[in-house]
C-alpha cells in the first residue's frame, strides 16, 4: 500500500501545485473547491495505482477498462479544474463518475450473484 499512497500523495500535490499557481485560495468557495480537488485527486491516484496490479487479470473485462479510464478522466478533470481555479462544484461531481459508476456495477453484480464485481 505504500506504492499506492505514494501516487496517491504526488496527484495531491500535483493538484496543489497546479492550484496554488494561481494564487493562494481567498474564499470559502475557492477553499472547498480546493479541499475537494485534494481528495478526488488522492483517492482516483490511489486507485489507479491499486488497479495497475490487477490488470492482467481483468484485461478483456470492459467494466474493468471502463472503471480505468472514467478514473484517468476524472484526475484530468481535477487537475483542469485546479489549474483555471474553477469553484463550480458541479465540475467536481462529473469527476466523482466513476465512482457512481462502481456502486451501480456493484449493485447489478450483486443482484447477479457474481463474485467479481467486472462481469464483462
Amino acid at each position: 500500500m505504500i506504492v499506492q499512497t505514494f501516487v496517491g500523495l504526488v496527484l495531491v500535490f500535483a493538484s496543489a501545485t497546479l492550484r496554488l499557481f494561481q494564487g493562494r485560495p481567498k474564499g470559502e468557495d475557492e477553499w472547498s473547491a480546493f479541499a475537494v480537488g485534494i481528495v478526488l485527486s488522492f483517492i482516483d491516484g490511489f486507485t489507479v495505482a491499486y488497479l495497475v496490479q490487477f490488470f492482467p487479470v481483468f484485461v478483456g473485462k470492459f467494466l474493468f477498462h471502463l472503471f480505468l479510464y472514467t478514473l484517468l478522466a476524472s484526475i484530468s478533470i481535477v487537475f483542469y479544474a485546479m489549474y483555471r481555479n474553477i469553484t463550480d462544484i458541479r465540475v467536481f461531481a462529473v469527476a466523482s463518475t466513476p465512482w457512481f459508476l462502481i456502486i451501480v456495477i456493484i449493485i447489478i453484480a450483486r443482484i447477479l450473484g457474481l463474485p467479481s464485481v467486472f462481469i464483462f
